[in-house]
């Protein structure tokens, strides 16, 4: 039995960190659905409902250290955005792949974020992002499209993702 488990946690591991799938989400193509209930109580929300927008679209573990560190960062990010005039047109939408809803609502009551953050128990976004490794986190333009996805996160990633949705949100001539 227990070699069963540690057979099963060895697979869970190599699916979610291990080499990339040939046929994982790119940049440019349509960016596929996410929804579900919103944990901090609000109503349902769906991705495709946010078209118009440029969103950041994150997908976190409350177990995933270096997930963690990105959120307080991502909720400073909506901050500034919203600061500058940008509020209508940008929003940080996080997904929990934690299989227990309670597990990441738990944590958000430790580590509060103004963005709302859905949970993917059944795995049906992790399913159609295709997700290889967390954390993993895609800018998605207003017209649905991926325009930069990021796995992993290090020095420079919030400020590189902000410049990218800067660019996004400016006027086109």
């Amino acid at each position: 039995m227990r070699y069963a488990r540690l057979l099963h946690g060895l697979l869970l591991a190599l699916t979610l960190f291990g080499a990339r799938p040939a046929f994982a989400i790119m940049a440019g193509q349509q960016a596929p659905e996410a929804a579900g209930i919103v944990l901090q109580g609000a109503d349902g929300i769906k991705l495709s409902r946010l078209r118009g927008k440029v969103v950041v679209l994150d997908f976190w573990a409350s177990w995933c250290g270096p997930c963690l560190e990105t959120m307080p960062q991502l909720d400073a990010l909506q901050a500034r955005l919203k600061a500058q005039g940008y509020g209508e047109r940008f929003t940080v939408l996080s997904v929990s792949i934690d299989e227990d809803a309670d597990r990441a609502r738990r944590f958000l009551q430790k580590t509060p974020v103004s963005y709302p953050v859905l949970v993917d128990v059944i795995g049906f976004a992790t399913r159609n992002f295709q997700l290889w490794r967390l954390p993993a986190t895609f800018i998605v333009t207003p017209t649905g499209h991926v325009d930069q996805i990021y796995y992993g996160a290090g020095a420079g990633f919030v400020a590189d993702i902000e410049g990218r949705v800067l660019n996004l949100l400016k006027p086109r001539r």
